[in-house]
């Protein structure tokens, strides 16, 4: 196990693998994504094991709140981090000690009081997620547009969907830095729709008209088979 997570790198580290954590790794294995489980609890990490990675998790048996388990997990040289834990206080200390430690990575944190959300991004959480929250708009959400829920389900969680939601990259240098939608001919060519385009400064342009130019830097929120997606990203060089 060691020798695998040493020949790691660009992964994602999760730090709790309880209640909200087991819902991570779930996602995290339909997204194919390389990835590293941290939890003092040894029951969470089989039973994650078993129901989602065919007994094949690969984990580190510890506390994330101590700095050597974190580096244990490759923290350092990881892609990105969730802090997952049960307690606001520990997913405080997670989140400052893995921004210390890798600058560069994304970090969502769980927040179950509202007060520390502030105090999370402060800490160096880039998102930060209220479970609470999140379950109370999904029930409201289910009582008035049932079908739109229902849509987004099989969408996002149904294994067997050849269509994905998902996000591409542009990165710099990349030889689509400048061209348009209409250029990228992604209808014809791939059978990929172009939902949304996100800019660096944070907004976002819905259903873009074809003539919309693409930069380095900006995200294309796309609907599309999974290998089509996956072939894009590298034609983008992206990660």
């Amino acid at each position: 196990m060691r020798k695998q997570i040493a020949s790691m790198t660009g992964h994602v580290v999760v730090a709790g693998a309880g209640s909200t954590g087991r819902h991570v790794i779930e996602e995290l294995v339909v997204a194919q994504a390389s990835f590293v489980v941290i939890d003092i609890n040894a029951q969470h990490v089989e039973r994650a094991s078993e129901d989602f990675c065919n007994g094949k998790l690969v984990f580190v048996h510890g506390d994330a709140t101590q700095d050597a388990v974190l580096m244990a997990a490759g923290l350092d040289r990881a892609r990105g981090v969730v802090c997952a834990l049960t307690h606001d206080k520990d997913n405080l200390f997670v989140t400052l000690t893995a921004r210390s430690l890798n600058p560069t990575a994304r970090i969502v944190t769980k927040v179950t009081e509202e007060a520390a959300g502030q105090k999370m991004l402060r800490a160096g959480a880039s998102s930060i997620v209220n479970p609470t929250q999140i379950g109370g708009r999904r029930m409201a959400t289910e009582l008035i547009r049932p079908k739109v829920n229902e849509f987004l389900d099989q969408l996002l969680r149904d294994r067997n969907q050849t269509l994905r939601l998902e996000e591409v990259q542009i990165p710099k240098g990349s030889p689509l830095d400048g061209a348009t939608l209409a250029d990228l001919r992604l209808h014809g060519d791939s059978h990929v729709m172009v939902v949304a385009i996100h800019r660096g400064s944070g907004e976002f342009i819905y259903n873009p008209d074809p003539t919309t130019r693409v930069e380095a830097g900006m995200a294309l929120i796309i609907l599309g088979e999974k290998g089509v997606v996956s072939k894009m990203k590298e034609s983008f060089h992206t990660p």
